[in-house]
């Protein structure tokens, strides 16, 4: 009885070793037979679904992990398309509430609101902000930068104030210390005055090395003087 039983171990674990069809032939019959001999649940069955558990062959348990994974992924890009999405909307009704807010005041002519790839661009001319030559900001500048802190202050986006000068040389200061100390001008008032983060403004100085217009004219030099405030998209 011993020599059977040792014998018929040998063979199911053979067969749990196979997997497969052998396996299920064999735990069908050997099921079949116990269990009719004892009148009840075998206890070989037992142990050979037992080993089919342990094995986990042909049952695509191992799947399991690898489909969480694909849906999490998934849903992570919806919802990643769908802020995206609803912050397009909002940063294009931002700038038309700008637009609209400068002509209403009769300040259009002097600035440019666009809406590109990375944000809000918002170019005010520096006849507006300063005199010529000169960092210090004029008495006029409130009725601007009210306006464009009004609308952008509460968006909670990284903002840039960008420095320009024109290809017009002066012996009194360099174009990138021009530059550089406009945007430093601007960015004082907008977090002193008009209430904006601190922490999400930062200035730019590009002295006369990005020109809107290529001229050598005193027109294309004007409108290359300028400062622009840019408020930067969290999605591209």
């Amino acid at each position: 009885m011993m020599i059977l039983s040792l014998s018929l171990f040998i063979v199911m674990f053979g067969a749990v070793a196979a997997g497969g069809d052998q396996y299920d032939q064999l735990s069908e019959h050997l099921g079949e037979y116990f269990g009719a001999s004892t009148g009840g649940d075998s206890i070989l069955g037992n142990i050979v679904n037992l080993g089919q558990t342990s094995t986990g062959a042909g049952t695509g348990e191992g799947n399991g992990a690898a489909d969480s994974e694909r849906t999490i992924s998934s849903e992570t890009a919806k919802e990643a398309q769908l802020s995206q999405k609803l912050e397009d909307q909002k940063m294009a009704e931002t700038r038309e509430n700008i637009k609209t807010a400068f002509e209403d005041a009769n300040l259009a002519d002097d600035v440019e609101v666009s809406l590109r790839s990375n944000g809000i661009y918002i170019s005010l001319q520096d006849s507006i902000l300063f005199d010529a030559w000169s960092d210090e900001l004029t008495s006029t500048v409130e009725k601007y930068l009210d306006v464009v802190s009004n609308e952008i202050k509460d968006l909670d986006k990284d903002i840039v104030v960008a420095g320009h000068t024109a290809d017009f040389p002066s012996a009194t200061v360099s174009g990138w210390e021009l530059s550089a100390n406009r945007a430093i001008s601007v960015m004082d008032y907008l977090v002193d005055q008009e209430g904006v983060n601190p922490d999400r403004i930062s200035i730019q100085a590009f002295a006369e090395k990005q020109p809107i217009d290529s001229e050598q004219t005193e027109e294309a030099f004007s409108r290359n003087r300028r400062v622009e405030i840019i408020v930067n998209k969290d999605y591209e």
